[in-house]
């Protein structure tokens, strides 16, 4: 499966960022576990979003937006293990999370194909197929009620 986001990009948009939150004490490396399992989180939630609009997973490249928005919210995710979350991480994963709501509802493009909906009216539909005459009438029923 493909991942809205990696390590490197995280690292790229602010590595001292990375470095404060998913350091490793005992051995003042980073963290490579806690940064995975942030990462894992993050498409989760970001599936868990759009999968009722779009195909998941993604067969295409991750478009820009997407990646933007997963790595604030694995940002906040880091952070969250250990309760450092600033109110910036905070602001910056509240903004991710609506600007997917708003992806998820149609009011922002993304530039990949929908799953096909129904039209508007055609969901609930019976179609007869055929007439049977009824099993049951008063007359075959004479003396039985």
């Amino acid at each position: 499966m493909m991942s809205y986001a990696t390590r490197e990009d995280l690292l790229v948009a602010d590595g001292s960022y990375v470095w404060n939150v998913a350091i490793n004490r005992e051995t003042n490396e980073l963290d490579e576990a806690a940064i995975a399992q942030a990462l894992e989180d993050t498409d989760e939630e970001i599936n868990s979003l759009l999968s009722r609009r779009y195909k998941l997973p993604l067969e295409t490249t991750v478009p820009r937006i997407l990646n933007r928005v997963a790595v604030s919210i694995a940002f906040y995710w880091l952070a969250d293990r250990d309760n450092v979350a600033t109110e910036l991480v905070r602001k910056r994963y509240e903004d991710a999370i609506k600007t997917l709501k708003e992806i998820a509802s149609g009011q922002r493009d993304i530039g990949l194909p929908t799953l096909e909906q129904p039209t508007e009216g055609e969901s609930g539909k019976v179609f007869m197929t055929g007439e049977n005459p009824r099993l049951f009438t008063r007359n075959n029923l004479k003396g039985v009620l």
